[in-house]
């Protein structure tokens, strides 16, 4: 089901919660997916031994770094494509969705190269000890087709959703994921008559199970007839045009999504000096707190694509009305999780470990993150707003004071007053509290609605 408006037709508080739910959920059930996979994935490696481990975390460094270029790519894919739909241009959706598809295939396939080639530079700059180097790069090579597949499907989801189409996206991952975990526990451990390749194993399953993966989305834009689709006779029929307007916007959001990921690892480097407790801490904290992050992703998203929409149908009261709705839905939520962080963190420490150093500091820092989750569900919700209209310049400098803040934060309380792991996080929710002041302010003034795209 696609969802969009006319220009004149009327749109209610229901109807604008109902349409959030509807697109929201999909989008929801798609992190937890991802989540999921990288659970299977490390407790498949978890039984091998500490280097298979180890290599499996450095392999995953770049890939939180060009996941940032590619999401902002699907922002300017979806500025566009819901600005289309919204103002019934269903004619100039298919090439603004090839554009995109083109786009995608080649900075995809120069990422995949350069990976490739820089291997053995970006596990060694990672920090990985000298014998788990040549595991890293192995792994590494292994996981690049796959990267590549899904960096470009990021893009195609990005157009799926700009129409209002978000199930798609989750029905594909839903099967990659049960490729990936049958593959992985075949190749990784021998089982079902394939031979043993241990940590490998897993690096040719990811691999496989993406590439089925965009194959799967590709055949399903080629069969679609409307909406963001790909029609082979004029798949190499290339608008420059639109690709240009594409990259003027996504390149703004890649850029903030790069960024925004080199501070958080320049802020894990601080956090590694406070020892073995304290990374183990951070690790579990963060995938506590992902719980309340897959909520917000689809408020997010949702968000971009009905904003998109009701701009391009030339009536921003309503787009307005949208980003407001969906703020305030988002933050009743992430209300509640952020008070059950305060008044019982234990039961969710509790799925990661047992180990009771680890579970104490957990609890204190998952207390201090339920302070700020209001402000998270504020800027993420509004991320999504800006970006549906196009207005990605302002997010970069969100990002950046927000960013600073955090780092300069967390190397005077944990650095220089040796605050330890709650100075850090304490850091992290003055960066929220920031974030979430500069991105109101923008988005009060208005000035989103008058972006072209």
């Amino acid at each position: 089901m696609q969802s969009s408006v006319t220009a004149t037709g009327s749109f209610s508080k229901r109807e604008i919660r109902l349409q959030i739910v509807h697109l929201a959920w999909p989008v929801i059930g798609e992190q937890f997916l991802v989540f999921l996979a990288g659970l299977v994935d490390t407790a498949l490696v978890g039984h091998l031994d500490t280097v298979s481990m180890a290599a499996m975390g450095f392999t995953q460094m770049p890939h939180w770094l060009l996941v940032g270029l590619f999401a902002g790519l699907g922002v300017g894919v979806n500025a566009l494509v819901s600005r289309f739909q919204g103002a019934g241009d269903y004619e100039h959706i298919e090439p603004a969705t090839r554009a995109g598809f083109w786009l995608g295939i080649a900075l995809a396939a120069v990422a995949g190269v350069a990976i490739y080639l820089l291997a053995p530079l970006i596990i060694r700059a990672a920090g990985a000890q000298p014998e788990v180097v040549p595991v890293g790069v192995h792994v590494l090579r292994l996981l690049v087709p796959g990267m590549v597949a899904a960096y470009w499907s990021m893009v195609m989801t990005a157009a799926l959703r700009a129409t209002g189409d978000t199930r798609t996206s989750l029905v594909v991952n839903m099967g990659v994921n049960v490729i990936n975990a049958i593959l992985a526990y075949s190749l990784i451990y021998g089982r079902f008559g394939a031979p043993a390749l241990g940590v490998a194993g897993a690096g040719y399953a990811t691999t496989v199970a993406r590439i089925i993966g965009a194959l799967w989305l590709a055949a399903i834009m080629l069969q679609r007839q409307s909406g963001a689709r790909l029609v082979w006779r004029k798949l190499f029929h290339i608008d420059r045009g639109l690709m240009a307007r594409i990259v003027r916007v996504g390149w703004v959001s890649s850029t903030e999504r790069m960024f925004s990921t080199f501070i958080y690892l320049l802020y894990m480097v601080m956090i590694a000096r406070l020892g073995t407790v304290a990374v183990a801490s951070q690790n579990i904290t963060v995938a506590v707190e992902n719980i309340s992050w897959m909520l917000a992703a689809g408020f997010q998203m949702a968000t971009a694509a009905m904003v998109g929409q009701r701009l391009g149908a030339r009536r921003p009261d309503q787009a307005e009305a949208v980003a407001m709705e969906a703020v305030k839905m988002c933050m009743m939520i992430h209300a509640t999780v952020g008070l059950f962080f305060i008044l019982a963190p234990g039961p969710y420490v509790g799925l990661f470990t047992s180990d009771p150093a680890v579970r104490e500091l957990c609890a204190t820092v998952l207390r201090i993150a339920g302070f700020t989750e209001i402000c998270t569900a504020l800027v993420l919700t509004l991320n999504g707003a800006l970006s549906g209209a196009g207005d990605t310049r302002p997010l970069f400098f969100v990002t950046t004071g927000g960013g600073l803040v955090r780092l300069g934060g967390a190397a005077l309380l944990l650095l220089g007053l040796g605050w330890g792991l709650e100075g850090a996080w304490i850091a992290a929710g003055v960066d929220w509290v920031v974030r979430s002041a500069l991105i109101w302010h923008r988005f009060r003034s208005g000035a989103w609605k008058e972006v072209t795209v």
